[in-house]
């Protein structure tokens, strides 16, 4: 007999909000986590004195062993013709050589996953993102529609508490945002201006960020810091908005410090239990009548590759090769650029306005597939304190640098650009050859590739990305560009759904073809990367969704 209805792989964004949905209906799950439970009163950096110094207290490159976490594939060429547009400071130059570089996967193991360094960013998908195959001959098209997905966006913004503008031309919605927006800064008030010169209207951000109480929450208080995680439990990370109320229901069994490391079978393909190394590296396993895996896009992959048996040799539900494929990121501009008067950069939120004017999926006039958006991003290129400006701004030392230092600070503003990215046979996850874990199986590798698409979108990005801060009067620093740098937490697609097992590995309902009871809960099952938009709120949205489908396959008996 199962030990337990449901093993959900993974506690972040995805299968927390699914352990949640499952919990609340009535199913025990077991939820196995590789990372810990954090405390937030006690493992974030915010109130100390030397905040800027002290990172979140994660390595997403190097396990505890120092052990690679991930491995990365051949590294792309960058053309010359491409040289404009590649990543720069004042501190180092140009950032890498004739090869993209790889950084890292800005990945987070531990119960809330990402979300615990999620900037809050909750966007819907334009509808139109779902069909770009149909409508443009690109990318691919999901097998539902945006309607089949408002209702869980609907709850999702609930349960993580969404403070969003009650209308966005582009982001169609038939209810209100659960708060009010949050007010632009002083700072990314000055920029509308520049915002309105290059034909963009900059309005407030849709963030999982309260702006009063709720729940026993607190609002914010505008530290400018959510990439080090949230002390005061204001933003909606899914520790705090899903776990608590699935382990009030006493039907929740969370295990952290439990990395899987095999999905079982039996014989007649169905999965049966997780193998998993429990704190003390002991394996053990744990029988389901279903398994629901949502260890991201890169994480469940390497998992379903691992879990090879005499009925899936390529890898569970890999009968068409398609696991690991698909792999889709957010392709990324990011400018950093002095303002002649301080207008308070480090306080606020850290990506507080968006202009969605370009976010409509589309041919370009450079013949690019797809669309972007531009947002004031302040906090999110690190201008916290003086630290970074000392570090990365002004170079120098002494008197002269002191002067230069008070004279600035609070003077530097961020824009970022995030856009389309089409899926490529050159972007997806396998099994890394020659690095293993501390269990000796081997990690995930990582080959990241742009496309003519990417590349042709990027410099539509970064052109009006300058143009804006020219028009401000600003002074650029630095820029960083998907160009030359994989840096990112924004993978998607790798068992994407679609309708034929001949190009996904999931269906409709976000179950794979093969293994009829084995679902997915995370980013690997979202079929493309929207147009400028965050995709957190739209795995959460999936996930709920996931759960919903499960328990109805429960009772009819599957």
């Amino acid at each position: 007999m199962p030990e337990t209805d449901v093993v959900v792989v993974g506690a972040g964004a995805g299968g927390l909000a699914a352990a949640w949905r499952l919990t609340a209906r009535g199913m025990r799950v077991t939820l196995l986590e590789a990372g810990r439970r954090y405390r937030p009163e006690r493992d974030y950096p915010q109130t100390s004195a030397d905040f800027e110094a002290r990172e979140f207290p994660f390595d997403p490159v190097s396990d505890e062993r120092g052990k690679p976490r991930f491995g990365f594939g051949p590294a792309q060429e960058i053309r010359e013709s491409w040289d404009g547009y590649r990543s720069h400071d004042l501190v180092t130059g140009r950032q890498a050589g004739n090869r993209r570089l790889y950084l890292q996967y800005a990945h987070v193991r531990g119960v809330g996953g990402s979300t615990l360094r999620f900037q809050a960013e909750a966007h819907r998908y334009h509808p139109d993102s779902l069909r770009l195959a149909t409508l443009m001959g690109a990318g691919v098209d999901w097998p539902i529609s945006s309607r089949e997905l408002e209702p869980y966006y609907d709850l999702a913004e609930r349960r993580m508490g969404v403070a969003a503008p009650a209308e966005i031309r582009f982001r169609p919605r038939s209810s209100p945002p659960p708060f009010p927006a949050h007010r632009l800064s002083y700072a990314s008030a000055r920029l509308a201006k520049a915002f309105s010169a290059v034909g963009l209207t900059l309005i407030p951000n849709s963030l999982a960020i309260l702006p009063e109480s709720f729940e026993g929450r607190p609002p914010c208080n505008y530290c400018n810091s959510c990439t080090e995680g949230c002390p005061i439990g204001d933003k909606g990370s899914a520790d705090v908005t899903f776990l608590p109320e699935a382990l009030r229901t006493g039907r929740l069994d969370l295990r952290s410090g439990s990395p899987a490391t095999q999905v079982e079978v039996d014989g007649m393909g169905r999965a049966s239990g997780v193998v998993f190394a429990d704190e003390n590296g002991t394996l053990q396993r744990v029988r389901a009548r279903f398994v629901v895996l949502a260890g991201g896009a890169v994480e469940t992959p390497r998992l379903l590759l691992l879990s090879k048996s005499k009925l899936f040799p390529q890898g569970l539900a890999n009968g068409s090769g398609q696991v690991g494929r698909n792999l889709t990121e957010t392709l990324l501009w990011q400018s950093t650029a002095l303002l002649p008067e301080r207008v308070g950069s480090f306080r606020g939120v850290p990506i507080d306005g968006t202009a969605w004017d370009e976010s409509v999926p589309s041919v370009r006039r450079s013949g690019a597939v797809g669309g972007f958006r531009l947002s004031t991003a302040h906090g999110a290129s690190g201008l916290r304190g003086p630290a970074a400006y000392a570090g990365r701004l002004v170079p120098g030392f002494g008197l002269e640098h002191q002067e230069r230092m008070a004279k600035v600070f609070g003077s530097a503003v961020g824009i970022i650009g995030i856009g389309d990215w089409l899926p490529n046979a050159g972007t997806l996850v396998d099994l890394d050859p020659s690095l293993t874990d501390a269990r000796g199986l081997p990690v995930a590798r990582i080959t990241s590739t742009l496309g003519e698409n990417e590349r042709l979108l990027l410099r539509e990005i970064a052109d009006r990305g300058r143009a804006l801060l020219s028009a401000a009067g600003a002074v650029m620093l630095e820029e960083s560009s998907s160009l030359d740098r994989f840096l990112t937490a924004h993978v998607l697609g790798t068992c994407r759904m679609g309708k034929s097992p001949a190009d996904s590995v999931s269906g409709a309902e976000g179950f794979s073809h093969e293994v009829p009871n084995l679902a997915f809960a995370d980013g690997s099952l979202v079929p493309s990367s929207g147009s400028g938009d965050s995709p957190s709120l739209t795995i959460t949205a999936l996930a709920l969704r996931t759960g919903d489908q499960l328990l109805e396959r429960a009772a009819r008996g599957g």
